[in-house]
C-alpha cells in the first residue's frame, strides 16, 4: 500500500496524458471508519495540505478534470462540509472543511492507495470525537452497501447523464426492505417508468419515502405500516443491473432530497456522485 504524508504543503505529481481524460468518480465521506475516500476513472497522485482558519484540508488533482458549480453537502459535526469544484481547468479541488472544535495534528495524515485510481485517507480520532452525536432520523431501510449517491451520475444502462433521485443500496435478493418510519402505504406494485416493484409511504409529517426495483411487496394500499416493519424484499425489476434497493425521500411530499441528509446519523456516509 502506498502512502504520501500531508504535512507538506504539495505531493509529487504523476503527469497523465490528457488522452487518458481523467475524472473524479466519487467522493466520500465513512463516518463509521473514520475516513474520507474518493475514485478516479484513471490514475493520478494528489497534492495534499492543511489550511487553517478555519482549518480543512484541501486535496487537489492535477491533470482531472472538473466541469459544472462547486457542489458543497453539510456534513454534520466533526466535518463541517465536503466540497469538491476547481482550482484551475486541470485540476480538481477536493475540500474537506472540519468543525471549529476539532484540532489535530497535519503530520498524522495520510493519503494511501492499493487500487489505481482510488485513494483513502483516515482521519484523525479527534474527527471522530467530534462527530458522536445520538441516533436521531430515519432508520436505515435495508442492510446493505451503498452504490450509488444523490445527484447526477452516468445511468448504469442507457449511459445517459441523468439525475439520480435517490440513493442506491446493494444487497442479495430477498434481504427484507424496512420502513423508515411509520407511515400509509400511498403505493404497492408495478412501475412502467423504471422503477419495478415499488412501494410508497406518506408519513405524518406530509413527507413520502420511495422503495424500488423490490422482488416482493409484503403490504397493501392504505396498509399503515410501523417504524422497522418489512414492507417488502429486496429484487432487480424494472430498469435495474443487480439486485439492490433504490430509496428515495421528498421531505415535502413534492421535492426529492438526498437521504443521507436524514439517514445519517444511522448510515454514517456522505456520498458524492459524478458523472
Amino acid at each position: 500500500m502506498l502512502k504520501k504524508s500531508l504535512s507538506a504543503i504539495a505531493l509529487c505529481l504523476l503527469i497523465v496524458p490528457t488522452a487518458w481524460a481523467n475524472r473524479l468518480q466519487s467522493f466520500i465521506y465513512d463516518a463509521s471508519r473514520n475516513r474520507i475516500e474518493f475514485s478516479l476513472t484513471a490514475d493520478t497522485e494528489p497534492r495534499g495540505m492543511v489550511i487553517y482558519n478555519p482549518l480543512r484540508l484541501v486535496i487537489d488533482l492535477p491533470q482531472v478534470s472538473y466541469h459544472g458549480a462547486t457542489i458543497r453537502r453539510q456534513v454534520g459535526t466533526g466535518i463541517a462540509s465536503l466540497r469538491i469544484g476547481k482550482l484551475d481547468e486541470q485540476t480538481t479541488r477536493l475540500v474537506v472543511e472540519f468543525a471549529p472544535q476539532v484540532t489535530f495534528d497535519p503530520a498524522s495524515l495520510r493519503l494511501k492507495t492499493d487500487n489505481a485510481g482510488k485513494w483513502s485517507i483516515d482521519l484523525p480520532p479527534e474527527v471522530a470525537i467530534g462527530s458522536q452525536a445520538p441516533t436521531v432520523g430515519l432508520m436505515f431501510p435495508v442492510t446493505g452497501q451503498i452504490t450509488s449517491g444523490f445527484g447526477y451520475r452516468l445511468h448504469p444502462i442507457t449511459g445517459e447523464r441523468k439525475f439520480h433521485r435517490g440513493i442506491d443500496i446493494a444487497a442479495p435478493i430477498g434481504t427484507p426492505i424496512m420502513a423508515v418510519e411509520t407511515g400509509t402505504v400511498i403505493e404497492a406494485g408495478w412501475d412502467n417508468t423504471g422503477y419495478g416493484n415499488l412501494v410508497k409511504l406518506l408519513h405524518p409529517d406530509g413527507s413520502i419515502t420511495l422503495y424500488a426495483h423490490t422482488n416482493r411487496i409484503l403490504v397493501q394500499k392504505g396498509q399503515v405500516v410501523q417504524r422497522g416493519e418489512a414492507i417488502a424484499e429486496v429484487g432487480s425489476t424494472g430498469l435495474s443491473t443487480a439486485p439492490h434497493l433504490h430509496f428515495e425521500i421528498l421531505p415535502d411530499g413534492r421535492n426529492v432530497a438526498d437521504p443521507l441528509q436524514y439517514l445519517g446519523n444511522q448510515s454514517g456516509l456522505v456520498v458524492i456522485n459524478l458523472s
